[in-house]
């Protein structure tokens, strides 16, 4: 019976270490979930922290539009600024244009004039004009006959050559007998 009571006492201790155990679990459980406090404080205070967390956000997202409006703005000006240089470009190439063309044109007509003296001052043009003022004041008939009278001579000349070679290579033909 001794042994009955000693192991009757260690079941209530037992027990008594289980219930304290367990009451203190609960006390835990209900103190991080705020179930024996007052609820309304708890969610009061979840609310406010979510209100700041958003108003946090919020702000951050205030600065990051602003920065982002702000380079849009130098976006914007940078982009006028390429509209502006292209049209000076533009500009610059038609006034190139014009300068290629006023420069074309005034060698052109350089050219013209050059060409149009040439006839007067060309030494070639010159002896061909002087040559054919020459035929002109000769008499045709005059002139018919002296070249009748070169195409005899060519022709004779056309002959002897011929009985000369007909002669040397009859000679040679000779001498190799």
């Amino acid at each position: 019976s001794l042994t009955k009571t000693f192991f009757h006492l260690n079941i209530q201790r037992k027990m008594t270490e289980d219930e304290d155990n367990f009451t203190r679990e609960v006390t835990e459980f209900n103190n991080e979930y705020g179930l024996t406090s007052n609820r309304d404080l708890m969610i009061k205070k979840k609310v406010k922290t979510e209100i700041n967390d958003l108003e946090n956000e919020a702000a951050l997202l205030k600065n990051e539009m602003e920065s982002m409006e702000h380079k849009n703005v130098q976006l914007n000006a940078l982009q006028l600024q390429k509209n502006e240089l292209k049209q000076d470009l533009l500009n610059l190439r038609n006034e190139l244009k014009g300068v290629d063309a006023e420069r074309m044109t005034k060698d052109l007509e350089a050219e013209k004039i050059q060409v149009t003296e040439k006839p007067q001052t060309d030494p070639e043009c010159l002896r061909l004009k002087k040559e054919l003022q020459n035929y002109k004041d000769d008499d045709w008939e005059s002139i018919c006959e002296t070249l009748r009278t070169e195409i005899e001579i060519l022709q004779m000349v056309c002959q002897f050559h011929y009985v000369f070679e007909v002669f040397h290579h009859f000679s040679l033909r000779c001498s190799l007998r």
